[in-house]
């Protein structure tokens, strides 16, 4: 097993490792991990869906590497080197978002938006963009597509992509109308993305 391989499994692997610790966290203290969907129900919950499933292909992708060969649509039968280091800058993008994101949220992280306590948060990875997890999907998405080249994955990925900004969107009304000046200071210096 080459560096490189040793990589992607420990960058594919760290945020399903993350997300575990966060949920049984979550569980400790009590609190649930689902919050109020922001868009539609349906469209909200298949977004949060398709990123489960493309960072478990992603995994499953790096610990059996030919396992892509199998997937439809490929457009590549076969990953040079150069395109598999592309991807682990873009994993390795992802986590530097996501697991800071995690950490700074800790117990008021919610799929969707808060029920009860929540705080501001703008300090740490939150100082470089308002959403490091959902920016963290555009690396986990580039990713996937160096990874398992398929035109299947494709228009889910946009669909993806497209709903969570709109859920963005969304949240951004929610703080602006709870936290009013507090979050559009904040909104004003920080970048929506990068």
């Amino acid at each position: 097993m080459s560096l490189l391989q040793i990589g992607l499994i420990f960058l594919c692997g760290l945020p399903i490792v993350a997300t575990l610790l966060l949920g049984y966290q979550l569980m400790r203290v009590g609190n649930g991990a689902m919050g109020t969907p922001t868009i539609t129900s349906w469209i909200f919950y298949l977004a949060k869906f398709i990123i489960v499933v493309i960072v478990g292909l992603l995994f499953i992708a790096t610990i059996k590497p030919q396992f892509f060969l199998h997937f439809p649509g490929l457009i590549q039968h076969e990953i040079p080197e150069v395109q598999k280091l592309m991807a682990l800058i873009f994993l390795l993008g992802a986590n530097l978002l996501v697991v800071p994101a995690y950490y700074g949220m800790s117990i008021f992280t919610r799929v969707g938006l808060p029920t009860g306590e929540h705080a501001l948060q703008t300090n740490g990875v939150y100082n470089i963009t308002r959403n490091p997890m959902y920016t963290s999907f555009y690396f986990f998405h580039v990713a996937c597509i160096l990874l398992i080249p398929s035109l299947v994955l494709v228009p889910l990925m946009i669909f993806n992509l497209v709903a969570h900004h709109y859920i963005i969107l969304n949240e951004e009304k929610f703080l602006a109308k709870t936290f009013q000046n507090e979050y559009l200071n904040y909104k004003k210096d920080t970048a929506r993305y990068l």
